[in-house]
């Protein structure tokens, strides 16, 4: 549904009259609330809303505040889109936040590099591995001092940025930046990016969706104590686990806290996470969009839901998905008006959750904690019992969503169904079976058909997590689930998906030049489309994830999971 400015603005004054009585994306007058915010966003003098965001003001907020009062005096209140322009640009700037940093621990030929046989793989790998010092950026002093003139929320340490619109560092994208990282040595690199994390959890309790203080209404996918356990198999920096145990229990308390629901079946409760971001106005990056998609429902009390729902769903990283739209008939759909992210109950995040719980149990074992690692070992046997009884699927054998409303699972494909079983989230002795019965559901929805990757969903609703994009993170997820189950065709089953995004990622290299943010599963070679703005290239977990695939299958001697399982 698209307005015209003049209904925009109408529409945004009349937010504004019960703004205060919401729950806003941060404090920030600029950035995430109040009437600067509501006009220049629906003016749509950019293209992206997140243009404007992103920007750095060139005079303190009291002054800039006073240059937008007097801007709405001198104009009768009712600037043109012209003079709305006139006053961005005299009062933000779009550069001089972070500054490119070319890594000190940077390595071109780091031990992956010779262990690679085959020619193209290998000159592929290398190619990616030179991406690295190109997405490495650190903060500008100017942000350390004047902070409040930054929607960028400054972090001491050098960072990977995913690329394209992303300019900043982004949390679930990081864990596998991190893993492309260690793999190319550069250790340095890999523990200055955990520790900005880690100083979010210290500053703010949880770690935000991305490095923008509009981000701190919500989280994304809990990968930080994943993110330490690899970083520690690879340094053996134990005393590094002593150090930060408690911010890691920090972060998940965050998550057992604020993101947990009860599900009664059979006369026994169970408990389970969602997403749920408790802000209810609409996304600062994505403000006009936000207002457009939520303006065809009828009450004031449902636009401030399906705010709430679209902030939930960028929490969770699938942004968007029919896996969060429900239509009349409670079926998976297309039209972003009817999200409902806060009603399901995903896989994905379980299984995240479930194999953090694992992490820890570990950690505390290491440090001989014998009471914290029973009360890790305690969640992770809650949680594996709750996986199983209430998002497993017997007859089809996967896991799948929970729809909290119908109280019934939501049988259809998606990627996210199989992590489970990468997370080892099930009693021990069915690994091979479970491994089996994998195999089987993804022959039976025809995945193994395509080349250019496993698809998120076999849904073609235009939202960027359906059909026909494939994201680099859950072929990973998928193929090392299946490799890990030791059943003789689900190990086939990888490799050949290994094999197939390998290749497509290559193609597509050769052909662009670069590394996209999405593929499509479509053909090789592909990239992907759909969503809320354009095919972005760089692309951080993109590099990441091929690397560890390259690592697993490519090697002259394959040693399984030595390092990252």
């Amino acid at each position: 549904m698209k307005l015209t400015f003049k209904v925009l603005t109408i529409i945004s004054l009349l937010q504004l009259t019960t703004a205060s009585q919401h729950k806003q994306s941060c404090h920030s007058p600029i950035y995430c609330q109040g009437d600067l915010l509501h006009l220049v966003q629906t003016a749509k003098i950019f293209n992206d809303s997140k243009t404007f965001v992103d920007m750095a003001m060139i005079h303190p907020v009291n002054v800039t505040l006073q240059n937008f009062h007097n801007l709405m005096a001198e104009n009768d209140e009712r600037p043109t889109r012209e003079k709305i322009r006139e006053f961005v640009y005299q009062n933000f700037k779009p550069i001089g936040e972070l500054e490119e940093w070319y890594p000190r621990d940077f390595k071109k030929e780091p031990k992956i590099i010779k262990e690679i046989q085959d020619p193209v793989v290998r000159k592929f790998a290398q190619h990616i591995i030179n991406i690295w010092p190109t997405l490495t950026r650190k903060v500008s002093y100017h942000v350390f001092d004047h902070p409040e003139t930054h929607s960028l929320i400054p972090v001491q340490y050098p960072f990977i940025i995913p690329g394209g619109r992303f300019k900043e560092y982004y949390y679930w994208d990081s864990y596998w930046i991190l893993k492309g990282l260690l793999l190319s040595e550069m250790m340095e690199t890999s523990k200055g990016l955990i520790q900005n994390l880690l100083s979010m959890v210290e500053r703010y309790g949880f770690i935000p969706n991305g490095g923008r203080v509009y981000y701190l209404n919500r989280s994304q996918p809990p990968l930080l104590s994943l993110m330490v356990d690899d970083y520690v198999k690879f340094s053996k920096d134990f005393e590094f686990i002593r150090h930060n145990v408690a911010t890691l229990d920090r972060e998940l308390q965050f998550w057992l806290d604020n993101r947990l629901v009860e599900i009664e079946k059979d006369g026994k409760e169970y408990q389970l996470a969602h997403y749920n971001s408790l802000s209810d106005t609409p996304r600062p990056e994505s403000y006009l969009e936000d207002i457009e998609t939520c303006a065809a429902l009828k009450t004031e009390e449902q636009r401030y839901e399906c705010y709430t729902d679209l902030k939930s769903g960028a929490e969770s990283g699938w942004d968007f998905s029919s896996r969060w739209i429900f239509d009349h008939f409670d079926r998976p759909a297309g039209n972003l008006t009817f999200i409902s992210t806060r009603r399901n109950v995903p896989v994905d995040l379980n299984a995240f959750l479930y194999k953090a719980f694992r992490v820890m149990y570990k950690f505390y074992l290491i440090l001989q904690n014998t009471e914290q690692a029973k009360f890790y070992q305690d969640l992770m046997e809650k949680w594996r019992e709750s996986i199983t009884q209430i998002l497993w699927h017997e007859e089809d054998g996967t896991w799948y969503d929970y729809d909290q409303k119908s109280k019934k699972p939501r049988r259809h494909y998606y990627a996210s169904n199989l992590t489970p079983l990468w997370a080892g989230a099930f009693p021990e002795n069915l690994r091979q079976e479970l491994g089996a019965k994998s195999v089987k559901y993804l022959r039976k929805q025809g995945i193994d058909a395509y080349r250019g990757g496993i698809p998120s969903s076999l849904f073609p609703t235009g939202q960027q997590w359906d059909f026909p994009n494939a994201w680099s993170p859950y072929q990973n997820l998928i193929i090392i689930g299946l490799d890990k189950s030791e059943d003789p065709d689900a190990v086939e089953m990888a490799q050949s998906l290994a094999h197939n995004w390998v290749n497509s990622n290559i193609k597509a290299f050769h052909e662009n030049k670069v590394m996209f943010e999405k593929y499509s599963a479509e053909s090789s070679g592909s990239f992907g489309g759909g969503g809320e703005y354009h095919i972005q290239a760089g692309f951080g977990w993109s590099n990441g994830c091929v690397l560890e695939l390259i690592h697993l299958y490519y090697r002259t001697k394959r040693r399984k999971y030595e390092v990252f399982q």
